[in-house]
Order: C-alpha cells, then sequence, then structure tokens
C-alpha cells in the first residue's frame, strides 16, 4: 500500500474489504516482529543521569502531592474517584519535567488536556455504571489517555468521544472476565463467541447482566460510526477480538509454546489494540497513521508485561518476559525492549503529517519511566549491578518508586473498601425498612 493511501474505503464485497485488512494487519505484524528481533540486547543509551540532589527534589514533591490525598472527599464516591485521578495525574506528570524547555509549554497544555479528559470520563463511566469498582474505572482509564495520545498524533481535539468511551470501557467487562482464573475455559470461549458476533453486528438476545453492558458499549460505537460508512472500524474491533482470542492461549500453562509463537501473539494483541483506538479515534487511517498506531500498540504491550511479570509468573501465564525470568536475569530483554521503543519512535513519520514531536516527547519519556519503574518494582528478577546501574537514569530512586506505588495502591484499595462497605449497609437498611421484603432482598 502506498504511503499516505486511506485505509477505509468501503468495500462492494465484504470478503474484499476484509481481505484488505487483514493482509495490512498481518504485514504490520511481520514487520514490528523483525524489527523486535533485529533489535539489539546491549545497554541502552539513556537520555540523561539524575544526580541524588534531583531524584530526592523530585521525590520531595512525588510525597507532597501523594500527602494531600488526606483531605479526599468522602462523602462522594465519584468526587472521590476523580480526586485520586487527579493526584494520579500530577504524579505521573512529574515525571515529564525534565522535557526539552522546547516542547514544554505544548506538553503541559496535553497534560492539562488528557486530564480534564479524564475527569469527564469517569464522570461519565459512573454515570454509564454506578457499580463499576474504583479499580475498574482507572483501567479503562489506562486506554482513554491512549485514544488521546491517538488524537493529539492525528491533530484532533482532546476529548472523551462516545467510541472512546465504549472500547475503553469494554476492557474491565471483557479483559476481567477472560483473565479471572475461577471462570472455566467452557465459559470463556461462550463469551468469546457471543462478544464476536455483537462486534459483527449481530444482535441476540442477552442473557447475562455482563452481555448486556457489552450490547450497550457497542451500540455506543455503532451510534458514532456507522456500520455502512466505517466498516474499518469494525473490522479493526474484531481483529484485537481476535488476537485475544489468541492471547488466551498464554494462559495455558506453557505446554507447547515455544518463544517465536508468544513473540506472534504478543505484537498481534498489542498492534491491534491501539490500532482500534486509532480508528476509534478518527474513523480512517492514512498508512503512517496505522504504521504508528500498531507500533504504540507493540511497544505498550511489551511494557505491560514486563510490569506484571511476577504476577504472570505466579499464575502461570506466558510472555516473552516469563520465558526470560524462568531461566535467569531480564537485563538484557529490558534492554532490547528500550531499544525497541527509541526504534519505533524514531521511525515513526508522524512528524511530517501532524508535527507531533512533542507527542513523541511525551510518549517516549512516559514510557521510558514505566520501563524505569518496572525494574524498580521487579528488581530482583535483575542482576543487581543492572539494578545500580539503571536507577542513576531515573528522576526518582528505586525504592521510593516502591514506596510510591504501595502508597497510592493503599489508597485506592481504602477508598474502593470505605465506598463498597457504604453499599452494603444502604443494602441492608432499604431491606430493613418494608414490613415485607422486595423482591430483591428475597434473593439475597
Amino acid at each position: 500500500m502506498k504511503n499516505g493511501e486511506s485505509l477505509a474505503a468501503p468495500a462492494a464485497n465484504p470478503q474484499v474489504e476484509t481481505l484488505t485488512f487483514d493482509t495490512h494487519l498481518s504485514n504490520l505484524k511481520s514487520d514490528f516482529i523483525a524489527l523486535w528481533q533485529s533489535t539489539s540486547e546491549e545497554f541502552p543509551q539513556f537520555v540523561r543521569e539524575y544526580n541524588h540532589e534531583e531524584q530526592r527534589a523530585t521525590e520531595a514533591e512525588v510525597e507532597k502531592t501523594i500527602l494531600s490525598m488526606e483531605d479526599f472527599d468522602l462523602n462522594s464516591e465519584e468526587a472521590s474517584m476523580l480526586q485520586l485521578q487527579q493526584v494520579r495525574a500530577v504524579v505521573r506528570n512529574l515525571v515529564v519535567r525534565s522535557l526539552d524547555p522546547e516542547h514544554r509549554e505544548v506538553t503541559d497544555m496535553m497534560l492539562r488536556e488528557f486530564s480534564d479528559a479524564g475527569d469527564e470520563f469517569v464522570r461519565q463511566a459512573r454515570e454509564f455504571d454506578p457499580e463499576l469498582e474504583v479499580g475498574d474505572v482507572f483501567q479503562a482509564l489506562r486506554n482513554l489517555w491512549i485514544i488521546n495520545s491517538m488524537q493529539v498524533a492525528f491533530s484532533l481535539p482532546v476529548c472523551v468521544n462516545p467510541s472512546g468511551l465504549a472500547y475503553s470501557l469494554l476492557y474491565p467487562y471483557t479483559d476481567n472476565f477472560l483473565d479471572a482464573s475461577a471462570v472455566s475455559w467452557a465459559e470463556k470461549n461462550a463469551f468469546h463467541r457471543t462478544v464476536a458476533r455483537r462486534l459483527a453486528g449481530f444482535r441476540t438476545p442477552v442473557a447475562t447482566r455482563l452481555e448486556s453492558r457489552v450490547s450497550d458499549l457497542v451500540e455506543m460505537i455503532e451510534s458514532e460510526y456507522t456500520r455502512t460508512a466505517y466498516p474499518i472500524v469494525y473490522e479493526s474491533l474484531l481483529a484485537i477480538h481476535r488476537a485475544q482470542e489468541r492471547s488466551l492461549r498464554q494462559q495455558t500453562g506453557g505446554v507447547g509454546r515455544t518463544q517465536p509463537d508468544i513473540l506472534d501473539i504478543s505484537i498481534e494483541k498489542g498492534g491491534a489494540s491501539v490500532l482500534a483506538d486509532a480508528y476509534l479515534a478518527k474513523g480512517w487511517l492514512a498508512q503512517e497513521e496505522a504504521e504508528f498506531a500498531f507500533g504504540y500498540g507493540v511497544f505498550l504491550q511489551f511494557i505491560d508485561d514486563l510490569q506484571d511479570v511476577h504476577e504472570d509468573l505466579r499464575n502461570g501465564h506466558q510472555t516473552l518476559f516469563t520465558l526470560v525470568a524462568a531461566k535467569g536475569a531480564l537485563d538484557g530483554i529490558t534492554n532490547r525492549l528500550y531499544r525497541f521503543l527509541n526504534q519505533v519512535l524514531e521511525s515513526s513519520d508522524l512528524h511530517s503529517l501532524h508535527h507531533s514531536t512533542p507527542l513523541a516527547e511525551l510518549v517516549s519519556r512516559s514510557c521510558r519511566h514505566l520501563i524505569l519503574e518496572s525494574i524498580a518494582r521487579n528488581s530482583k528478577m535483575f542482576s543487581s549491578n543492572y539494578v545500580r546501574t539503571v536507577e542513576r537514569y531515573s528522576p526518582l530512586r528505586f525504592d521510593q518508586i516502591r514506596k510510591m506505588h504501595r502508597e497510592l495502591k493503599a489508597k485506592q484499595k481504602h477508598l474502593r473498601k470505605v465506598f463498597k462497605n457504604r453499599r452494603v449497609l444502604s443494602a441492608a437498611a432499604s431491606c430493613a425498612r418494608p414490613t415485607k421484603p422486595t423482591a430483591d432482598c428475597e434473593t439475597r
């Protein structure tokens, strides 16, 4: 496909459209597999070192921000969730203060827009389903930030569009069910087929509350992008759905799983996920835009796998990082990830399309910090010399990163417990009031 060619023209024959999209997706996957395999595991060139004074200054700002959470509004779950989102955003944004001053003003504006969109997202998510857990909302919010990044990359307004809200909320509803160890394979497969039919446009009677929520979210996407005008949007959604189905094989305990197979699955899932984000942000993509979105998704998938390596090992889930961790230190593959991230961003032609250099800088700094944070939190899986060396390139000392993570997690857990207890007490009081129990109370 030639550069600049649109990937959205409707086809008279649906099979032709599917073949065109699937072939393009296959080519993207092959390109990024080759790039990963050719990337060196030598120690990378980090942007800069931080001395102890600089690290301590940043740590003091982070600690001050976290302490501000003592004043949470515990009378309103929505208000407290918004406050927690804002605190997390401030802490995250402290990391990008070392950006090139040339781009700092534009970057600060982007971060403010992301924060405002996050506030609106939390409000709309709570309106859609008041029973969503705090953790589920923030899980969905992570995907909104990616969609917001796509909006910036494509020179679109940063906002919570209906499709962005819907696709982001699909994550906690579908991923948590499919990842649950207590759910049988038969149940997962049946649910997966139901979701696939709905994404393909078929409406069938819903059997559970979960299926009803998923159908409602797909309807939100249909309200913004009609199937006749934007068929490729739904091709992209079905592509990530198929990729997720393949990724379930990584939960089988590893029998017969080879490194090339795991690499293929990981790249397909990561790339297809953000490619769908990009289509939901814009509706159609040029070749360079699709390549950027796919590559962005691939390195985000690898970063997630690095972050979750300890939990994945415990649960028997296979990723490139658990394969390496089972045999030795993660030093080499993490070097490769850092270099791979640089190559993807450096090869992106987004600047010539949309003048997105500040976004590329923000993505680069943010993702590099996520890698450093992963090393800090999983330090026992690296050689001690590697951890000491890499820590010099972190704006926070590693023990402080671990402390920050514990404090934020504890605050979130506390909020979840407070409002869960209130819902239980409210339900109990409601059951106690009538002289005759209501139907809902009788079913408890």
